[in-house]
């Protein structure tokens, strides 16, 4: 398990942008950065300003400064270029995700004017250095909601914000990256994918991307509620991209929860998808190299995970479909002192391990655990397609184990579903995904 002191831990990746504005802050600070911005302002012999005094105050008496002290104190800078203010700026602003959106109003930094939904994509004020530093602002009248933008730049370019890892897929022709840059205002009812950084591994022999989905309100200020997280394989295929998968689309996790989150049918979730190996992927989830895959999710993506986002230790899922699923389950038997539960859409259940045994062969040895598990399939009896027969064969000895064929939730338990004729893609797993969700999470 992960250990406790991360539980309440906050700590997150910054862009190298913001690294370095961190590292020239340090020079500018009398060597005393820890201290309150009231102290470090009379450490350092410059003249207290009232504004900034009382935002010390707050912060003193709250642990962390509120995004509206953050908007005061970027006003007073501004205007004063009051070293000790734009250096306290900056450190605040190395510290948080940007942008930071407050009652109306998102500042942003960086290069370029923020042009997005909110004023029909038609750039407006740009950032412009601040007080002739190093740190360019600029804020925006944003009305509360989710938000996809660009930073426009001089040249006449457009490119994502490089301060920002929150994003939404783009499948507009004339967007290269396919990616837009997105806002999500705390209050907006909707959560946000982001970019994680690479999971690496020398056994595998090179890096993953990680993108996670953040639920509605995960960044309301000053909240350190913990979720449960769901790990999910196939990570490029989880989520609402319209061009992966063969044409099918992803599975569109995020907004199958935005919704069941809102009807108040699944609790929510943190769900972290790490992409596989491409054509490596058979090997690690299912041959010679699962071993070292299951080593590189359980030591390596998921305290990295607990580290970048609010994540419960005692509420770990996993799930994937195909093969996915196979190492899903493999991960969750193998592990049951890290994983709650694990589901398995069209599970390639006949693959067995490098010792010839199947999963329906370790549960058989194994015995009943302590985990929630949800199994489905499509195909039929005649056709023995989408892995009929192998789920079916996986779900007898789940209850020969004893695990109570029951989807109310719970430990113990096997959620089987029969998607009577569903194909093997992308498009029905999308289509029933919301029957794990509410198993694996109820509110």
């Amino acid at each position: 398990m992960f250990p406790a002191a991360r539980r309440a831990r906050k700590a997150r990746r910054l862009p190298p942008s913001r690294l370095l504005v961190r590292e020239r802050v340090k020079t500018t600070r009398c060597a005393i950065a820890a201290l309150p911005i009231a102290t470090l302002l009379c450490a350092c012999g410059q003249e207290s300003h009232p504004a900034a005094l009382d935002a010390a105050a707050r912060e003193a008496d709250s642990g962390a400064a509120s995004p509206l002290d953050l908007f005061e104190l970027h006003d007073r800078a501004r205007a004063t270029c009051d070293p000790e203010l734009v250096a306290e700026l900056a450190s605040q602003l190395a510290s948080r995700d940007l942008p930071v959106w407050q009652d109306g109003r998102a500042l942003f930094t960086g290069d370029g004017a923020p042009a997005g939904d909110w004023n029909d994509w038609t750039p407006g004020d740009a950032t412009t250095p601040l007080c002739g530093g190093p740190l360019a602002t600029v804020v925006v009248d944003v009305p509360s909601g989710f938000h996809e933008y660009k930073m426009a730049l001089a040249s006449g370019a457009w490119r994502l914000d490089p301060e920002n890892r929150a994003f939404a897929y783009d499948d507009f022709a004339g967007n290269p990256d396919g990616r837009n840059s997105v806002l999500d205002t705390y209050d907006s009812g909707r959560g946000h994918l982001v970019a994680g950084d690479p999971a690496c591994s020398d056994a595998l022999g090179g890096c993953r991307a990680v993108t996670a989905y953040l639920p509605p309100g995960y960044d309301a200020p000053g909240s350190d509620r913990l979720y449960p997280v769901l790990f999910l394989h196939d990570g490029q295929n989880a989520f609402d991209d319209e061009t992966c998968c063969f044409g099918h689309g992803g599975w569109a996790i995020n907004r199958t929860l935005d919704d069941e989150i809102a009807a108040g049918t699944v609790a929510p979730v943190v769900v972290v998808g790490t992409d596989n190996g491409g054509a490596a992927r058979l090997a690690e989830y299912g041959g010679e190299l699962a071993n070292a895959f299951m080593e590189f999710q359980v030591a390596t993506v998921q305290p990295a995970a607990a580290e970048a986002w609010r994540i419960d230790p005692s509420r770990v899922y996993t799930a994937g479909s195909s093969l996915g699923g196979l190492i899903a389950y493999r991960l969750a038997l193998a592990h049951p002192d890290v994983y709650a539960g694990a589901a398995s859409l069209s599970g390639s259940f006949f693959v067995e391990d490098e010792q010839g045994h199947t999963v329906a062969d370790q549960v058989a040895s194994q015995g009943r655990l302590d985990l929630a598990l949800y199994l489905d399939h499509g195909g039929s009896a005649e056709d023995g397609g989408d892995n009929y027969q192998v789920n079916r064969d996986l779900l007898a000895a789940l209850t020969d184990a004893g695990y109570a064929r029951d989807c109310a939730g719970g430990p113990g338990r096997v959620c089987y579903f029969h998607a009577e004729g569903a194909t093997h893609d992308e498009a029905a797993w999308r289509a029933r995904a919301w029957r794990f969700l509410r198993f694996l999470f109820p509110p």
